[in-house]
């Protein structure tokens, strides 16, 4: 069977049952590890089909993309904004604290809370 009759059968699947553990999928459809790791790069990366959990189960999305996270850039971002690659936990603290409220400490980068 050639690439794409296995990559039809296994959206077909996914659509069928949302969630098919990886183990299942090479034994249902006979697959080698080198065949299920191009469908995981296809469906995970390339085409956005799906979702990886725990390295164990493949997850249908349904053709919804996830955008990926951009932070703003300099030029766009107010003084007030924490960059979120730095900071994930102050960014989404800063994200709900209005910004005259918060002042970057540029010392340490770290943010701080005027009182």
């Amino acid at each position: 069977m050639d690439y794409e009759a296995v990559l039809a059968q296994v959206v077909t699947l996914l659509q069928q049952e949302q969630r098919v553990a990886y183990r299942v999928l090479k034994r249902r459809l006979q697959l080698d590890d080198e065949l299920l790791e191009d469908l995981k790069d296809d469906l995970i990366y390339a085409k956005k089909l799906a979702v990886d959990e725990d390295g164990r189960v493949l997850v249908w999305t349904g053709g919804t993309s996830r955008a990926p996270r951009t932070t703003p850039s300099a030029s766009q971002a107010g003084p007030s904004t924490v960059p979120q690659e730095a900071h994930p936990a102050q960014a989404q603290v800063a994200s709900a604290i209005p910004s005259p409220a918060l002042r970057l400490n540029a010392a340490s980068s770290r943010c701080c809370f005027a009182i």
